[in-house]
């Protein structure tokens, strides 16, 4: 009894050993009540080989083919054309072996030894078989597929489920619980008991997923086995497993009811990165409802990542037609954001829709009013400038926005975009040199005052408004070093720009920097 439930913990860590396929091998050591164990299982093209130690005892297991066994379990009922089965055991230096093949007629010819002598197959031999063979077929899971439809046809899943039990293995109950969801037609009540004792009798997340990501479908079309399914996966504690079963499940054609179970059960996980997966996924649907699309951008806003909280976001962006309610939703989302990056990436990918409304340039500004960081607001108002037709609608209400930028350089960095790309009227123009002369550093005021003077087309009005501007530099260097700019169109323009220049010139404390100004229009 020790020897095998040793055998069933080691196989429970491993992983596709019944691969029909290619090559697989596993192997395992560990030690169960002072004794060292190991195993080693191998599948290569077809044929499976099983080995497990401990202490004085070994069992080794091969076959190919299709082996069946007897109701009872206690003998071979067949084995298909050109497969065989072989088992040795070793116990306290006594070993026993078997060779199974099928006759032409499909009746099985064995040959038995004892040690390395060969004996008949007699009473001796078959009882020795039916004391093996039970421990083997647990063991190894050879020989599945006949035995759940066995169990199945007499006793119904609650049959194959008390077999199960009696396996013990997670990797063995799993290949059982598989063949019987993909051979038999369960009914939905069938389906809900298959769904609660899968979490409740294994251990192993892992193969927990490896029975639901395949068969999802089954249980979402009953919505009891659905509710039993759901139920199931949340009492999970792999995110990571709850993700690849989610996933699978999406790929079948759900129903928006089916889908809304699908975000209940993300909702549920405690990772970010796997619950937002999970709703990317639904995201990527083409059929997904209004309602389903709301939901989605609703709960972004309980994903506590930053990050991805902007990914599932700028996901429900690109959906075409977004409702005006999953749009409010969208925007409190963002409210919750909070790192300016991670804001200014949505925002962004609001302005490059099409044709952006009305509604959605006052949310964008009445955001960008709440950020933090000037460099991002920067990015923002520059991306809203560059829209003519938007900018000049929201003109007032960006320059309030370019009002609460504390950073000279990036005020400037702003002022000077609207300046040189904006048509503006004129009392929009004096607005905004209204605005340059807040800054409180010369060196920004002075490089867009400078800039604006460079124009080809500058106004009269504008002229004025920049000298008004020069008027609130400190610094005579600087405020010389404008007027210089600004000599040649004053000279060439009336008497009140003049007088203007005039009166700024003489506010220079510094001979020297006044005398560079001072002749320029005399």
């Amino acid at each position: 009894m020790g020897m095998a439930i040793a055998i069933w913990a080691v196989l429970s860590m491993t992983t596709n050993v019944h691969a029909r396929q290619g090559s697989s091998v596993s192997t395992s050591t560990s030690i169960s009540n002072g004794s060292k164990s190991s195993t080693k299982i191998s599948v290569r093209d077809g044929r499976y080989t099983f080995s497990s130690r401990m202490g004085s005892q070994q069992l080794e297991l091969e076959y190919d083919g299709t082996v069946e066994f007897t109701d009872d379990d206690k003998g071979i009922k067949s084995i298909s054309k050109g497969g065989y089965l072989k088992i040795r055991k070793t116990s306290f230096g006594e070993r026993r072996e078997l060779l199974a093949e099928p006759n032409s007629d499909g009746s099985i010819n064995y040959e038995y030894y004892e040690g390395r002598r060969k004996a008949e197959f007699n009473d001796a031999a078959k009882k020795w078989l039916a004391d093996v063979l039970l421990e083997v077929i647990r063991t190894t899971g050879i020989g599945a597929e006949g035995r759940v439809d066995r169990f199945y046809k007499n006793g119904g899943v609650d049959a194959v489920l008390r077999e199960t039990d009696a396996i013990r293995s997670d990797h063995i109950s799993h290949i059982y619980l598989k063949v019987l969801l993909g051979t038999q037609k369960l009914s939905a009540d069938e389906l809900t008991k298959v769904a609660a004792y899968v979490p409740r009798n294994l251990d192993s997340d892992h193969y927990i997923s490896e029975v639901f990501k395949d068969y999802g479908d089954l249980f979402f079309k009953h919505p009891k086995s659905t509710e039993a399914f759901l139920s199931a996966i949340g009492e999970m504690d792999s995110d990571h497993y709850v993700s690849i079963i989610l996933n699978r499940a999406l790929r079948e054609d759900l129903s928006d009811e089916m889908i809304s179970k699908v975000l209940d059960a993300a909702e549920r996980m405690d990772s970010d990165h796997y619950k937002s997966g999970v709703i990317k996924e639904v995201l990527d649907r083409r059929d997904i409802s209004d309602a389903v699309i709301n939901r989605i951008v609703r709960s972004a806003a309980d994903i506590d990542s930053d990050h991805y909280a902007t990914l599932v976001l700028r996901d429900a962006l690109d959906r075409p037609n977004l409702s005006d309610k999953a749009f409010e939703n969208l925007m409190d989302a963002v409210a919750n954001i909070d790192s300016d990056h991670y804001v200014t990436e949505t925002l962004r990918s609001l302005l490059k829709r099409n044709n952006p409304s009305d509604k959605v340039v006052e949310a964008i500004v009445k955001r960008v009013s709440d950020m933090d960081s000037d460099h991002y607001r920067t990015i923002i108002i520059n991306d809203l400038m560059r829209d003519r037709s938007m900018s000049s609608k929201y003109f007032d209400q960006i320059l309030v926005t370019v009002g609460e930028v504390d950073s000279d350089h990036y005020a400037s960095q702003i002022l000077q975009n609207i300046l040189k790309d904006q048509a503006l009227s004129g009392e929009n123009y004096d607005k905004v040199l209204a605005r340059v002369a807040r800054i409180d550093s010369d060196h920004y005021k002075t490089q867009i005052l400078k800039n604006v003077l460079r124009s080809d087309k500058l106004s009269k009005s504008h002229l004025l408004s920049v000298l008004k501007a020069v008027d609130t530099v400190d610094s005579d260097y600087y405020k010389s070093e404008i007027l210089k700019d600004a000599c040649n169109l004053a000279g060439a323009s009336d008497g009140e720009v003049k007088d203007l220049f005039r009166r700024i010139a003489r506010s220079i404390e510094s001979d020297t920097y006044y005398g560079r100004v001072a002749r320029c229009i005399d």
